[in-house]
């Protein structure tokens, strides 16, 4: 039986093939641009060298190139190697860092059992963590493709950057962008009439109150201020444009991914599990198992190992007296990120998590330590779920009883009792009443009146 070592650059493969004794029994160097097939000519070089070639474990410091893949998929055995701690034994060996010394190296750490087996998840759950990864992709474009246009704005029209408030999607909205198309400057807004802007509200999907929308921003622009010189206004305005046309093409990007986004993640075995957790929607719930896979009992000897590899279990450092707890970087970012935010919804939905977020506030953690220790017993307990084909259980993995006395409850309160509900309804039925009159009589927005009062929700 062989142990092999690849080294990979994005020009070649150096590869070292131990035996069982540690001799080294071949060496070679697979160039792409004179190996069309770098695995056929993989499988070529150790067909000569015995007759188990075949069973040759092949280490490797990242099993997500297309070459260890590939490797992987024609039946050969591929498993990682850290390459962390590959760094830490060159320079405690003191071996010169070349192509071919770590190939050398990675062989020997393979023959020492200093790797990790390589589980690769079906079909269907690779697919949906390319998709996930294109989402975040594109959810990042869109974030910056919207600061680009803010500062943009900024430079000469502030008052533009505030009049769409962040409730109907600040500059992101279809009807800010529509507008600022077809106005980008101070001078070119002022130019446009009620009946222009609600002309442009409509057709980016505005449904109620144009008109009242089309005069608010129409008082917004009537009064332009610190004007520049206006050829220097017509240059600021291709820019914002350009941006615009950016902006646009990463929204559709962005939606056109999330749909696909969810198709994916409909189809993945863990679905309905995910969909019982409060506070894990589409996006979130296909973060998670993108991460995880559809095989957390192979990949994870048990949920500490996740919890670990997911950079929410802490690292020990003691010496003598001294006894420290930091903060483990070594993990997935994408994982550690997702569950981040994991645990801050179900800080809002979850009675066990809010309960125990509050805990651990009072006895003195910060927000980010608190939420760390809400994203860890959430991870071991969808591993738990996985494993076992339990459905998730808000009670059991917080242990309280919903049925005690004083136990959690994140039940919330309507801004309107039953009280003032029928006295807003006497006030609608009297002639002459208006919504706004009587969401500003109680204190509340005018959404509020029509979802909680006339019950039906306000579209825009």
């Amino acid at each position: 039986m062989f142990y092999a070592g690849c080294d990979w650059s994005d020009q070649w493969l150096d590869v070292a093939v131990l035996d069982r004794f540690g001799a080294v029994v071949g060496e070679t160097r697979i160039v792409y641009a004179e190996s069309p097939d770098p695995v056929a000519r993989y499988r070529e070089f150790l067909a000569p060298l015995g007759r188990r070639w075949r069973a040759t474990v092949t280490g490797i410091e990242d099993v997500n190139i297309l070459f260890a893949r590939s490797l992987a998929a024609s039946g050969m055995d591929v498993v990682h190697v850290d390459p962390t701690r590959a760094a830490r034994h060159r320079v405690a060996r003191g071996i010169p860092k070349t192509d071919r010394a770590d190939a050398r190296l990675i062989a020997s750490m393979t023959l020492a059992g200093e790797y990790r087996p390589l589980v690769a998840n079906s079909p269907t759950a690779e697919a949906l963590r390319v998709v996930a990864h294109a989402h975040r992709a594109a959810v990042a474009h869109r974030v910056e493709a919207l600061h680009a246009l803010r500062a943009a704005l900024m430079r000469i029209w502030p008052a533009a950057v505030s009049a769409w408030p962040n409730s109907v999607g600040g500059l992101r909205s279809p009807q800010a962008r529509a507008v600022l198309n077809a106005a980008p400057t101070p001078r070119a807004a002022h130019r446009l009439d009620r009946t222009s802007l609600a002309t442009l509200l409509t057709a980016a999907g505005r449904k109620r109150m144009v008109q009242e929308e089309a005069e608010r921003l129409r008082m917004i622009f009537a009064h332009p201020v610190m004007l520049l010189d206006p050829r220097v206004e017509d240059a600021e305005a291709l820019r914002i444009r350009h941006l615009l046309a950016a902006l646009d093409h990463a929204v559709r990007q962005a939606d056109d991914l999330h749909q696909a986004l969810v198709q994916h993640y409909t189809a993945h075995p863990f679905h309905l599990l995910m969909a019982g957790v409060p506070g894990i929607g589409d996006t979130l719930g296909a973060y998670l198992l993108a991460e995880i896979g559809d095989r957390p009992a192979e990949r994870f000897t048990n949920g500490r190992s996740l919890a670990a590899y997911a950079g929410v279990a802490p690292v020990t450092w003691a010496s003598g007296h001294t006894v420290r707890v930091s903060f483990r970087r070594a993990s997935s970012t994408y994982l550690r990120s997702t569950l981040h935010t994991v645990a801050f919804s179900m800080v809002n939905h979850s009675p066990g998590a809010h309960a125990y977020y509050t805990m651990r506030r009072s006895a003195g953690d910060t927000h980010a330590t608190a939420l760390r220790k809400l994203a860890r017993k959430i991870v071991l307990c969808l591993y738990h779920c996985m494993t076992s084909g339990l459905p998730y259980e808000d009670a059991i993995t917080f242990g309280y009883d919903p049925e005690a006395d004083g136990a959690p409850s994140r039940s919330r309160h309507g801004p309107l009792d039953e009280g003032q509900i029928a006295q807003a309804r006497d006030m609608l039925a009297t002639p002459g009443a208006t919504v706004t009159a009587t969401a500003r009589a109680f204190g509340v927005s005018t959404q509020t009146i029509y979802r909680h009062v006339l019950g039906r929700p306000r579209t825009r």
